[in-house]
């Protein structure tokens, strides 16, 4: 099930901060995002994501409008983890990943549900607070915890994996470096696998190395899109960011001076 965008558009007031956007997402594949601040990448995946309309143009999910789509098919065919996520009450870990599962089936557990649950948890490391209230965690905790919800929701059925996306927005901020490169390393596998990821980045150099295609945003366009190692290049990172940067091809990295 491919992802496809018509001409999206986002205005704010007399303001756009998307405008013409044209992509096709697949499964199987890691679509980073990349960008300055304010280039509109949060609002893409919102939108993408359907959890914002846009002012103009339209998402498809497999040549289907995503408008068609209820709450319920929406959450069976992907899940998203946002920068900020806030719960007013006093769930344990536990609960706050359970919410996946009625998320994307209701009550409808099997035991596929709760294998995948122990392999999440453990991944990301939560396994040993999972009673703990929610309230009682550091903001990195926090954030693993609701990676955790994410992951839950859409592999409760393998078999469907490949009809499945995740959109993430920045998702390691608050993870140490191992804790960055398991999650990171656990989304590509499941890629490999069939699942379709969208991912914002804030570090180009892991951009690169996991994605397989990247879509780079200034001032709410889009400024270039492809293979990583070919369109990530010292003169469009001085263009998006205004910085000098040096590439080395194998293996691949940029040097910032």
């Amino acid at each position: 099930m491919s992802i496809k965008t018509y001409n999206l558009s986002q205005k704010y007031g007399d303001q756009y901060i998307l405008r013409d956007i044209n992509i096709e997402v697949f499964p199987g594949q890691v679509l980073g995002i990349i960008g300055p601040n304010g280039s509109g990448k949060s609002s893409l995946v919102k939108i993408i994501a359907g959890d914002f309309s846009s002012t103009d143009g339209h998402v498809e999910y497999e040549n289907i409008p995503l408008k068609e789509y209820s709450l319920l098919e929406k959450a069976r065919y992907r899940s998203v983890v946002s920068q900020e996520q806030n719960i007013m009450f006093d769930f344990t870990v536990r609960e706050v990943i359970e919410m996946g599962i009625l998320g994307g089936y209701g009550f409808s557990y099997n035991s596929e549900v709760w294998k995948n649950f122990k392999i999440v948890v453990k991944t990301l490391g939560i396994d040993k607070y999972s009673n703990r209230s929610i309230r009682t965690l550091s903001g990195g905790e926090l954030k693993r915890v609701h990676l955790a919800r994410a992951l839950i929701q859409i592999w409760q059925r393998t078999d469907y994996i490949k009809s499945k996306y995740i959109f993430l927005d920045e998702p390691t901020s608050n993870l140490d470096i191992g804790q960055e490169l398991s999650f990171l390393n656990f989304i590509k596998g499941e890629v490999d696998r069939g699942l379709g990821a969208v991912i914002i980045f804030h570090d180009l150099n892991l951009a690169a190395h996991f994605s397989d295609k990247i879509l780079v945003l200034s001032e709410g366009k889009i400024l270039d899109f492809g293979v990583p190692y070919e369109i990530l290049t010292p003169s469009l990172v001085q263009k998006a960011y205004g910085l000098k940067v040096s590439v080395t091809k194998r293996p691949f990295r940029l040097s910032y001076f």
